[in-house]
């Protein structure tokens, strides 16, 4: 019998606290300023691995959600590949994913389960790759890997994004809130969303400097006067579902403050107490919405994730 290494990982979801579109870079992208939060909300990767010597490198990948891919448009797939890059590995890799995070909801799960499965293999395959090393290598994949790899492997939960929002700055004080995270049954293009936001007139910019001040005072009041995604320009014009999903949350008891998730759909609200963003959660579902309830930052609260 071949020896069999296992791992299990949670891949937390991410939250946009402000975004700026800043230009476009000549190979398309463009260029952003955000400030990036982890919540709760998370998947679980079990990772197997059966090393042989007498077989060429199998990947099988299977997940909790029928309709994803488990192939090579799967970004687990395309993580294990690349990380197989580092050495000759023979035998069978399997990894499964438990899914929670919502998909195409702009909270990057996808990205997320790319950057568990580089951060297991680094421990399996013991490649002795550090963080950087890590995120440098994960920004291929998508410009949200290397901020799920920082927070997952690292004691960081927050950082500022700039290029096309994979060049990290960490952010040593992070939110410390209750939120809810909703969307409506309907996922929405990014590409979409960016070529769209060229034609729009942004009016409100967020001051990332000020936000970060009030993030190290935990002056909220700074913080959020700053939480300004100009994504919505586009997206709440264009999907009037989604913009009548934001004025329901703004109509919940204690909310201090409702913004867009990146390009959307999703919607947070943000509270002081766990009471007012379960409460509130719950209003919303009613509503029809898939929702739920979180906290910001690192910490086990697997209980919070399950739909009711």
């Amino acid at each position: 019998m071949k020896e069999i290494r296992e791992l299990k990982l949670r891949s937390f979801a991410k939250i946009n606290l402000a975004l700026d579109v800043t230009g476009i870079r000549e190979d398309g992208y463009h260029t952003v300023e955000t400030v990036m939060q982890q919540v709760s909300l998370f998947d679980e990767i079990d990772i197997s691995w059966q090393p042989d010597s007498e077989k060429e490198l199998e990947i099988v990948i299977s997940n909790s959600k029928p309709y994803l891919p488990t192939d090579q448009r799967n970004l687990a797939y395309k993580a294990a590949l690349l990380m197989a890059e580092e050495g000759d590995f023979r035998g069978t890799l399997k990894i499964h994913m438990e899914k929670r995070i919502p998909v195409a909801a702009g909270l990057g799960g996808g990205s997320g389960n790319g950057a568990a499965v580089m951060i297991g293999l680094n421990r399996i395959w013991d490649l002795k790759m550090n963080t950087l090393q890590l995120c440098e290598k994960g920004s291929v994949l998508g410009v949200d890997v290397p901020f799920c790899i920082l927070v997952q492997n690292s004691k960081y939960t927050c950082a500022l994004g700039t290029g096309a929002g994979e060049i990290l700055t960490p952010v040593r004080r992070g939110m410390k809130k209750h939120l809810i995270l909703a969307k409506p049954a309907f996922g929405v293009s990014t590409k979409e969303v960016f070529k769209g936001i060229d034609s729009c007139i942004i009016e409100n910019r967020p001051d990332i400097d000020q936000l970060r001040e009030g993030l190290a005072s935990e002056d909220y009041s700074k913080v959020y006067d700053n939480m300004i995604n100009v994504l919505e320009c586009y997206t709440l014009e264009n999907y009037p579902e989604v913009k009548a999903l934001k004025e329901k949350i703004a109509k919940t008891a204690d909310v201090k403050k409702v913004l867009m998730s990146g390009s959307g759909p999703t919607v947070m609200g943000i509270y002081d107490t766990y009471s007012a963003a379960k409460k509130a959660c719950l209003e919303i579902r009613k509503q029809g919405y898939e929702a739920y309830w979180v906290t910001a930052g690192k910490g086990d609260r697997g209980e919070r994730n399950v739909k009711l």
